[in-house]
């Protein structure tokens, strides 16, 4: 499909380093958006699990991660306009070994990057929608005469 070239297109690189109980996992994306809008971007994300001894078939697992976004846009009609930060988040479970420690921290680092996309859509996308909307009205609600 159009959507999974346009993925594989983009860099996505993935580095795992093993050390005793602690793993530590890094990704990173860049790409040009779907829309077009997008000048320049980069999602890094630094995921760091804790995973405790094994204790009747259950292991704790302690979840670190960190998602640093920075993306630039480059329009002649709004000129540029760069919007950068970072997000951390931390997260415990214990989980049956049954499945592996590779299957439940997969899911742990899926679960974490979904909350921390959602996170960074209202910290950082919902605020700057609010600013531009109240510096830059739309014209239609400038056109409109208040009571």
């Amino acid at each position: 499909a159009k959507t999974l070239r346009e993925v594989q297109g983009t860099r996505c690189s993935i580095f795992h380093c093993c050390v005793e109980t602690c793993y530590d996992l890094n990704g990173s994306k860049s790409g040009q958006g779907r829309r077009g809008y997008l000048h320049e971007g980069q999602w890094d994300a630094i995921h760091v699990i804790e995973v405790g001894p094994e204790e009747e078939g259950t292991a704790k697992y302690c979840l670190t991660s960190t998602v640093m976004l920075s993306l630039t846009t480059n329009n002649e009609s709004c000129g540029t306009f760069s919007l950068s930060g970072s997000i951390r988040r931390q997260m415990s479970m214990q989980l049956s070994v049954a499945d592996g420690h590779l299957c439940n921290m997969g899911k742990m680092i899926e679960e974490m990057e979904s909350k921390l996309r959602n996170s960074l859509d209202q910290v950082y996308f919902g605020k700057t929608r609010e600013m531009v909307c109240n510096l830059r009205p739309p014209a239609e609600l400038v056109s409109m005469k208040l009571p």
